[in-house]
C-alpha cells in the first residue's frame, strides 16, 4: 500500500496563515453617515452589520472560500508530499550506467539509442529524489568511472548524466563493482543498480558485499559489423588480409565491404551475414611500400550500430630481417644462412657495425645494450644473475622444458647432453630468478638451462650453456630453434603477421628512447607522452575506433589503427544470468525504476488553476455591472 508522506513537515506551520485571512472577514466596515430619502435599502444594511459583528455567523463568501483553498494548496505543495514506493528505497543509491559500444545501438522506429532510454529512466529518478535519499552515478565500459559523489543535488546529478556518452569499448563489470564496493566502507549501501543492455561478460570475479540489481533495456535494431582483421605475409611482395564479418540476427543481411589503402578505395565486394553465418574473406595487398589499410562495411539496409563498421590496420613495407651473429657461433650462422627473408651481416667483427637490428645472436653479455627486438645469448649468464647461478665443469642433461615457448616450439630436447652444468648457488632457487624478471624455459639436473626475459617490446633468450659444448647442434631441433628465433623476430618487427588493434589501449610502439611525443586521436584530441628507456611507447588509451597518429613536433613518425573487433558487442548478445563469484544474478527487463512519487507539482498546478478561476470569475462579475 502506498502511503502519503511529506518531505517538509515544518511547512504545516504556514496553515496558521488561515487565521489572519479569516479575521479580515470579521472586521467591521466603517461607513460614512449620510441621510437617505428611503428605508428600502435598510435590510441590506442590517445584513452587512450582522456579517461584520465578531461573534455572528457570516454569510457564505465565494472569494473567502477560494482564497482558503488556494492557501491550503500552496502550503501542501510546500510540504512536498509524496507517495511512498512499495519497494524498499535505500538512502544511498549507487547507479552504474553501461556505456559500452552496444549501448549506442539505435531503435529503427524511435531513433533512440539504448543509452538514451536509460538516461530517461535515471533522469526521472533524479527528479523524484525525496527525503534524505542520495544518488551516486557511475559509468562503465572496459573500466569504471565515478561521475558524482553521493548527493541529492538534482542539478549536479542531471549535469553529470548528460555527459554520459557511449564509447567504442566492450563492457566489463569487475572494475566498476570494486569502485562501488569501496563506498561500502563509508556509506550503508544495501543495493547497487546496474543499468545495461545485458551485453556483459558471463562471469565477474568479484565478491558481492551488497545486493546487485541488473536492469536490462532491450531496444535496438539489427546490426552487422567487422569482428576480425589480420594480415599475413604471403610472399616477398604481398600481404594477405583476413577479414570476418558477422550479424546480430538470424536473417541474412547484405552489406558492401570496401578496402581503402592510404585513402584510396582499392577493393569492393558484396557480402551477406547473419548471426549463424559469418563471412570470411581473404584480400591480397601489395607490400612494396607502407600502407594504412581501412576496411569499411556499408550495410544495405538499417544498421543500428556504426562503430563496428570500420577497422584500421597499418602495414609496413616488406623488407628482409636484419640479423647479426657473433663470429665464433658458426653453427648458428650456418643455420641462419639457409632461411628466407634474412639479411645476415658479413664480417668477423666482434661487435655489430650498425645500431639497430631485428635479431642478434651473441656470446657476450656486453652486447645486451645493442638495440634489437630479439636477442639470443649463448653460453652467457645474465649479469644480474651472477650471484644466483654458476656454471660448473660437469655433465648436465635436460629434465624438462616449456614446449609452448616460441623459441622451443616443435623442438625435442629430451636427449640433449651438455658438457657444462649450470647450477643454483646455495640458498637460491627459481623464485630468485623470477623476482629478477626471468622465466625458466628449460631445466637441467642442477639448475636452469634456458631463460627468457621480456622488456617492453623486446625479448631476450639466455642459453646458460654454450651450444658448441653440447649435443644440441647435432639434433634436428637446432635449426628449428634458429627458425623459431627468426619467426619471433619477424613478428616483433611486424613483418610476418599483424593483427588490427582493438580499442582500449594501443599496443606498444618502438620509437626513439626517452623522447617526447604527441598522440593525435581520431576525434582530434592530443595526448602528450614519452617513450621509455627501451624506446617503447606504452599505455596510450584508445577509446575510439580510427587512426592514431604519433607525432614528434609536427612530423608524423608512426600511425596505428583500431577497431571494435568484439563479437559480443557486434551481435548485441544478451546475458540473462550473470555469475558473480559464486552467486547467480539475473538481468531483468527495465520497465521503470521504482522510486517515491512526488505529488507536490499537481498541488501547485491546482493552486495556480484556483488563482486563475478567482481572477476570471470576479473580473467577469465586475465587468458585468452596469
Amino acid at each position: 500500500m502506498n502511503l502519503l508522506k511529506f518531505v517538509n513537515l515544518y511547512g504545516a506551520w504556514f496553515f496558521l496563515a488561515l487565521i489572519p485571512l479569516i479575521i479580515l472577514y470579521f472586521l467591521k466596515l466603517r461607513r460614512p453617515k449620510m441621510e437617505v430619502p428611503s428605508l428600502v435599502l435598510w435590510q441590506s444594511v442590517v445584513n452587512d452589520q450582522r456579517v461584520n459583528s465578531p461573534f455572528q455567523k457570516f454569510r457564505r463568501n465565494l472569494l473567502l472560500l477560494l482564497q482558503i483553498i488556494l492557501l491550503c494548496l500552496v502550503i501542501l505543495a510546500l510540504m512536498q508530499p509524496f507517495l511512498k514506493s512499495e519497494a524498499a528505497v535505500s538512502e544511498y543509491v549507487p547507479i552504474l550506467i553501461d556505456c559500452s559500444a552496444s549501448m549506442s545501438s539505435v531503435d529503427e522506429a524511435t531513433g533512440k539509442s539504448r543509452l538514451d532510454l536509460i538516461r530517461d529512466q535515471v533522469r526521472e529518478q533524479i527528479e523524484n529524489l525525496t527525503g534524505n535519499q542520495q544518488i551516486s552515478l557511475f559509468s562503465f565500459a572496459a573500466t569504471g568511472r565515478r561521475l558524482t559523489e553521493f548527493t541529492n543535488d538534482r542539478r549536479a546529478l542531471l549535469k553529470a548524466l548528460e555527459k554520459v556518452q557511449p564509447t567504442d569499448l566492450p563492457a566489463q563489470l569487475d572494475d566498476v563493482l570494486r569502485m562501488a564496493a569501496a563506498y561500502t566502507r563509508s556509506f550503508p549501501i544495501q543495493k547497487v543498480t546496474v543499468l545495461t543492455d545485458g551485453n556483459l561478460p558471463e562471469r565477474a570475479s568479484f565478491e558481492l558485499p551488497f545486493e546487485l540489481e541488473i536492469k536490462r533495456v532491450d531496444a535496438g535494431g539489427p546490426n552487422v559489423g567487422i569482428t576480425e582483421m589480420t594480415a599475413r605475409r604471403s610472399g616477398p611482395t604481398e600481404w594477405e588480409i583476413f577479414l570476418r564479418a558477422l550479424g546480430s540476427t538470424d536473417d541474412l543481411r547484405g552489406a558492401e565491404l570496401e578496402i581503402w589503402e592510404n585513402g584510396e578505395k582499392t577493393h569492393s565486394e558484396t557480402i551477406e551475414v547473419s548471426l549463424e553465418e559469418a563471412e570470411r574473406m581473404v584480400i591480397p595487398v601489395a607490400a612494396d611500400k607502407a600502407r594504412f589499410v581501412e576496411a569499411r562495411l556499408v550495410p544495405a539496409g538499417f544498421d543500428s550500430m556504426k562503430t563496428d563498421n570500420s577497422v584500421w590496420l597499418s602495414l609496413p613495407a616488406a623488407r628482409p630481417l636484419s640479423v647479426w651473429i657473433a663470429p665464433k657461433l658458426g653453427t648458428w650462422k650456418r643455420a641462419a644462412s639457409v632461411l628466407e627473408n634474412v639479411t645476415l651481416e658479413e664480417g668477423d667483427a666482434e661487435k655489430p657495425k650498425g645500431s639497430d637490428y631485428d635479431l642478434i645472436v651473441a656470446d657476450n653479455a656486453e652486447l645486451e645494450s645493442v638495440n634489437a627486438a630479439v636477442k639470443v645469448f649463448v653460453g652467457v649468464v645474465p649479469p644480474d644473475l651472477a650471484g644466483v647461478i654458476e656454471v660448473r665443469d660437469d655433465i648436465a642433461s635436460v629434465v624438462d622444458w616449456n614446449r609452448t615457448a616460441p623459441l622451443l616450439r616443435h623442438v625435442q630436447m629430451a636427449d640433449v647432453q651438455m658438457g657444462v652444468q649450470p647450477a643454483y648457488l646455495t640458498g637460491f632457487g627459481v623464485k630468485d630468478i623470477e623476482d629478477r624478471g626471468y622465466e625458466v624455459l628449460a631445466d637441467g639436473n642442477a639448475g636452469p638451462l634456458l631463460l627468457q626475459k621480456r622488456e617492453g617490446l623486446q625479448v631476450s633468450w639466455w642459453f646458460l650453456f654454450h651450444t658448441d659444448k653440447s649435443t644440441l647442434p647435432f639434433r634436428v631441433g637446432f635449426p628449428i630453434i634458429m627458425a623459431n628465433a627468426v619467426d619471433a623476430s619477424l613478428r616483433q618487427a611486424s613483418l610476418s603477421e599483424i593483427a588490427a588493434a582493438p580499442t582500449g589501449v594501443l599496443p606498444g610502439v618502438a620509437l626513439q628512447a626517452d623522447r617526447d611525443y604527441v598522440v593525435k586521436t581520431p576525434d582530434g584530441e592530443q595526448i602528450a607522452t614519452r617513450s621509455n628507456a627501451a624506446g617503447t611507447l606504452l599505455g596510450i588509451p584508445a577509446a575510439k575506433v580510427g587512426k592514431y597518429e604519433i607525432m614528434e613536433g609536427t612530423a608524423v613518425v608512426s600511425a596505428i589503427g583500431t577497431g571494435l573487433l568484439n563479437g559480443n558487442e557486434t551481435t548485441l548478445k544478451v546475458v540473462e544470468d550473470l555469475k558473480v563469484a559464486e552467486a547467480d544474478v539475473k538481468s531483468e527487463e527495465l520497465d521503470e525504476l521504482e522510486s517515491d512519487q512526488p505529488i507536490w507539482w499537481p498541488l501547485a498546478a491546482a493552486a495556480f488553476a484556483v488563482m486563475l478561476f478567482e481572477w476570471w470569475y470576479f473580473q467577469r462579475a465586475r465587468g458585468s455591472v452596469v
